[in-house]
């Protein structure tokens, strides 16, 4: 009897060892720098910076920044991916990552319904 449970043993171990690496649970993440923004009143240079984490398995996401943590939708294609926030006002802010690292990050503020929008556009580089 404790042969066939030790051979069970042993096959369930092999098994798992030749399981593909992207079934191992990771995070993965980015950091973002910005050094430019584009708003209505023209281009200047502002230093900001971002960090977005992706679960490999679940495909969940946040985008972690100055004001906290929050969940963001991801969408990943042939040249990079975007991240997409939506926010309480029906605004939303969306951050793109070309494959070799250059970023932009677009902001649709809603501030409040008398100011109306505040729109920016920040420009940078991103790396895993």
């Amino acid at each position: 009897m404790r042969g066939p449970l030790v051979a069970l043993c042993v096959a369930l171990n092999a098994v798992q060892l030749m399981l593909p690496d992207r079934l191992q649970a990771e995070t993965l993440r980015w950091k973002c720098t910005y050094t430019s923004i584009a708003t209505p009143a023209g281009l200047s240079n502002e230093k900001f910076a971002l960090e977005f984490a992706v679960d490999n398995i679940t495909g969940k996401a946040v985008i972690i920044g100055n004001a906290g943590m929050s969940d963001v939708d991801v969408f990943s294609g042939s040249h990079g991916l975007t991240f997409q926030e939506k926010l309480p006002t029906g605004a939303i802010q969306t951050t793109t990552v070309a494959r070799n690292g250059r970023s932009v990050h677009s902001r649709h503020t809603l501030l409040s319904l008398e100011d109306g929008l505040t729109p920016s556009q920040y420009y940078g580089q991103c790396s895993r």
